[in-house]
């Protein structure tokens, strides 16, 4: 599944709908995953690419942290796949079998460094479009570290990653001398 399928589901169910892209002016355009029971959305502008995670494609990398699973080849590139529940200290069951990743790219602020890593999603990703109405500041449920990189969670207990603070933090990245 690339981006442009998804491209392609998001204009026709717009045109179903009969909106107009005035109406979506202020809409927040997700793609929302599920890492067992839980569930996030991110914006769509950061996706590069979604490919299902089979076998042959990635390898665990021992030394690394909790919240890093493995590597990835795409397309003769290797990325690093995190798991972002257990980055933001959700304890999950992730079913592997039916596992893709979300290719992520981005700036960090202020050094505007180009970032670019997988994102692990156990199960195929969904385009949704939220009113930013909907959306109401993280509970106190989440850890102090889920709240700094969770913008908001809907109605129906989506979390909705805040991208930037993600691709900025230097949390992220793996150096030797940390692990």
């Amino acid at each position: 599944v690339d981006i442009q399928k998804i491209l392609a589901d998001r204009a026709r169910d717009l045109a179903r709908s009969g909106e107009t892209e005035s109406d979506l002016k202020d809409v927040l355009r997700l793609l929302s995953f599920s890492m067992g029971e839980e569930r996030f959305g991110l914006d769509l502008h950061y996706i590069q690419e979604i490919q299902p995670l089979k076998r042959e494609m990635w390898s665990p990398v021992p030394c690394t942290p909790g919240f890093i699973v493995g590597a990835v080849n795409l397309r003769g590139r290797i990325y690093s796949i995190m798991d972002i529940a257990a980055y933001l200290e959700i304890s999950v069951e992730v079913n592997m079998e039916k596992a893709h990743v979300l290719l992520i790219r981005g700036e960090t602020v202020p050094e505007r460094t180009l970032m670019e890593f997988c994102i692990l999603a156990e199960d195929r990703p969904k385009l949704e479009q939220i009113q930013p109405a909907m959306v109401q500041p993280a509970s106190g449920t989440l850890s102090a570290k889920g709240q700094e990189f969770v913008r908001g969670v809907t109605s129906d207990m989506l979390m909705i990653l805040d991208m930037e603070k993600l691709i900025s933090h230097p949390g992220i990245i793996v150096k030797e001398d940390t692990v």
